[in-house]
């Protein structure tokens, strides 16, 4: 009752309270579904007076979510360039920014719920999801980050993960949405049940407090200032907009059904339908100033430990420099005897030159080239491929952006050693490899030639929130594609591990690396027809 008197009495400054500790959390490096839907919810009730009565109040709130956004990811945010107080500045700029986008599709929102007549109320409810989500998909589209630092949901998902591989992640957002929805509706009741009580103590005073509810039953004046009539022992009656309400909550609470249909575990990797494969993500351990081996000594070596438990080997982003062509086919040539000695499949991931000469010679490109272990092939670069998305003046200024879309191949698996000769009689097996780098991950694959059964993503993060965003966005990516990720981060305290479709909840593997870290082997199934 406290609460409900405290936000009738003074809106504005319980409704700013309650908004910095919610986005705090809900706009963390990995949003959850359920404090995003929460912090929605208030921000529904917030808007709709806000928009309706006092329009300059607009400004502390999109400060106090910037604010909230910020102090949430500081951590990552001080390390992310080389001065603190710039990275600071930078990432209050995106709050406000993406705060000042949510609250345009807020006041989308509300316009359409007063233009559109109660006798739609399902499109007046229907609406604001599917805007959320549309915007969501436009400003992604455009941001140089991607979903990276958005207000999409990346954990507290599970029920709703089924439907990446359709609608990918917009998906997510309008289901967040829709459960906002929701909560602002039964938060407008209970505050409107606080403002007739306390009516029916004060008989005959006009009621202002409809204004801090929003649109509840038949009424069109969502956060007006009308007056209402005295209340006489009145009791809240059924509406066409609260059955709209209730049929919206039981139809989120039916797309969350499949999901009890979906293991919660890892494809088995041993069956008549999958096909074992042992992948690995080379971290060699931290070369000291000293050491005269070469980082692409360091890998090589790496390489050759995990070689006899894997067949394909990723390295992580840039973790070779090249400074010259002839530099680069040396480094080639090394890397191909290592893949026919041990029979493996690298993936070297490196920098060179963007060009020879005038602005370009300057810059670098980042790419992955992925070795051939087969001896008679002329060309050993089975693939190569570049960089599309670079990380804001970390890179976008001294990197080249490439313009390639992801590259498709097959490969054919020989059989396992370990397996009984009776059941060698399906190998070889083909399998489909695509690739991207990084911050590719925050955006949607492009249309592909052919399905992908693994994604080689080499990474390097540089705070373990963010490792943990980027492995979400990959994961979601796998889901999308129905493909399996090998993500291999390079950075410092990042993880690593196996995602996307088949993986389970939380993918095959979590582990923090990093610098000095250790690399890593797994072994999974991926599906065979």
């Amino acid at each position: 009752m406290a609460l409900r008197r405290q936000i009738t009495a003074h809106p504005h400054l319980t409704y700013n309270a309650l908004v910095l500790p919610i986005s705090y959390v809900a706009l963390s490096s990995t949003p959850s579904l359920p404090s995003t839907s929460v912090l929605l919810s208030i921000l529904i009730l917030q808007t709709t007076m806000i928009f309706n009565r006092s329009p300059k109040q607009a400004i502390p709130l999109i400060l106090n979510l910037a604010l909230g956004s910020t102090l949430s990811t500081i951590s990552a945010s001080t390390t992310a360039l080389s001065s603190p107080t710039t990275s600071l500045i930078f990432s209050f700029a995106r709050g406000a920014l993406f705060a000042s986008l949510a609250l345009i599709v807020l006041g989308m929102r509300y316009t359409l719920t007063r233009a559109v007549p109660s006798s739609r109320s399902w499109l007046k409810v229907a609406a604001f999801p599917a805007l959320w989500a549309l915007s969501w998909m436009v400003i992604t589209k455009t941001s140089p980050l991607g979903r990276l630092g958005s207000w999409t949901p990346l954990v507290g998902d599970e029920a709703y993960r089924w439907m990446r591989p359709f609608v990918g992640l917009a998906g997510v957002d309008f289901v967040t949405a829709g459960w906002a929805e929701v909560g602002a509706a039964v938060a407008g009741m209970w505050i409107q049940g606080s403002a007739e009580d306390q009516d029916e103590e004060e008989v005959g005073r006009p009621s202002e407090r409809q204004a801090l509810i929003g649109e509840q039953g038949e009424g069109r004046y969502y956060g007006s200032t009308r007056p209402s009539q005295p209340t006489y022992n009145h009791k809240p009656r059924p509406t066409k907009s609260n059955s709209t309400i209730l049929t919206l909550m039981v139809l989120l609470f039916l797309f969350s059904l499949p999901s009890y249909h979906t293991s919660p575990l890892p494809l088995p990797t041993y069956t008549d339908s999958t096909t074992p494969l042992s992948v690995a993500c080379v971290l060699p351990p931290h070369r000291s100033p000293n050491s005269p081996k070469t980082p692409l000594d360091l890998y090589i070596m790496e390489t050759r430990a995990v070689a006899p438990r894997a067949k394909i080997v990723l390295w992580p982003e840039g973790a070779v420099s090249f400074r010259t062509t002839e530099e680069r086919k040396h480094a080639v040539e090394l890397v191909k005897n290592t893949t026919v000695v041990n029979k493996v499949w690298i993936g070297m991931s490196f920098e060179e030159p963007a060009g020879e000469g005038g602005h370009r010679g300057k810059l670098v490109r980042n790419g992955m080239a992925l070795i051939s272990p087969d001896p008679k092939v002329k060309q050993p670069i089975i693939f190569e491929y570049f960089k599309r998305n670079l990380v804001p003046i970390a890179e976008s200024f001294s990197q080249l952006a490439s313009s390639n879309e992801p590259p498709t191949s097959t490969i054919s698996l020989p059989a396992p050693p370990s397996l009984p000769k009776p059941e060698t009689h399906t190998w070889p097996r083909d399998i489909t490899l695509s690739t991207s780098i990084c911050l590719d991950f925050t955006q949607p694959f492009p249309r592909l030639p052919t399905h992908p059964d693994l994604i080689l993503a080499p990474a390097r993060t540089w705070h373990p929130s963010v490792g943990l965003a980027m492995a979400s966005l990959a994961a979601a990516r796998g889901d999308e594609l129905g493909a399996s990720v090998l993500w291999c981060d390079g950075g410092a305290g990042a993880v690593g591990g196996v995602y996307g479709f088949g993986r389970g909840a939380g993918g095959l593997l979590v582990e923090e690396v990093g610098n000095g870290g250790r690399s890593w082997v797994a072994t999974f199934g991926v599906p065979y027809e």
